[in-house]
């Protein structure tokens, strides 16, 4: 875990966010006075489907993803979120239950304001709330890509997408194999005896080599031909 931010420091880092870059320097800086820190392990839950949570989180290191939990248990991972990202609370804006719940992928520091202390702080901002407004949008778009991506997409092309994406591979490089077989299922919509299947198959057609520890990725023009769907 790193170390905790100064208040200054929390300040610059925000400069470089959008919504929080559109307020006035001295209002950064009272909100990074305000702002309440938070480390997370690796399972922690920031919030859960169904709760009322009014809050903005600033993500300063780690990553978290969120989790759409079906009636009979079922997981469905939405998206991940990586250092640097803002999470905007649905309630926050219509005090509704949120719709899907914040987990901790990797061990995280954050820093949260509740809607009390923020909301006033980007008022004063037109182009601050603005930012807001477009933040949201990408928001949707990105739920809607993933929507689509179940409704019309094999689980293979999902695989490779989430290969591409979570490992960011150099061709003839290796990667560790940070995600369980249960956490790609999740993030992909399947279960996790039809990902090991995918992932030897991906082997067997040289794309990947798969160790105990660590994926090679041998052929990454293949893997991204798979996932746009080109092969």
């Amino acid at each position: 875990m790193e170390e905790m931010l100064s208040t200054d420091e929390l300040s610059e880092a925000l400069a470089q966010v959008p919504g929080f870059s559109r307020l006035a320097p001295e209002d950064r800086a009272e909100l990074a006075r305000l702002a309440k820190r938070i480390t997370c392990r690796k399972g922690d839950r920031i919030c859960w489907q169904g709760d009322i949570w009014p809050n903005v989180l600033y993500l300063a290191s780690g990553r978290m993803k969120w989790v759409v939990l079906s009636p009979d248990g079922k997981r469905q991972v939405v998206f991940t979120l990586e250092g640097g990202d803002v999470i905007w609370g649905h309630s926050l804006f219509d005090d509704l239950p949120m719709p899907a719940t914040l987990e901790v992928q990797e061990p995280c520091e954050a820093y949260l304001w509740p809607r009390d202390l923020i909301v006033p702080v980007f008022s004063r901002s037109v182009e601050a709330v603005w930012d807001v407004t477009r933040i949201l949008v990408a928001a949707m778009r990105r739920v809607r890509e993933v929507v689509y991506g179940f409704a019309f997409q094999q689980v293979s092309q999902r695989l490779a997408r989430l290969l591409l994406k979570h490992y960011r591979p150099a061709e003839g490089k290796s990667a560790p194999r940070d995600l369980t077989l249960d956490e790609m299922a999740d993030m992909v919509g399947t279960t996790r005896e039809l990902v090991c299947r995918v992932l030897y198959r991906f082997a067997d057609e040289d794309m990947i080599r798969i160790t105990r520890t660590r994926f090679v990725f041998t052929n990454w023009e293949a893997l991204e031909e798979l996932a746009s769907g080109d092969r």
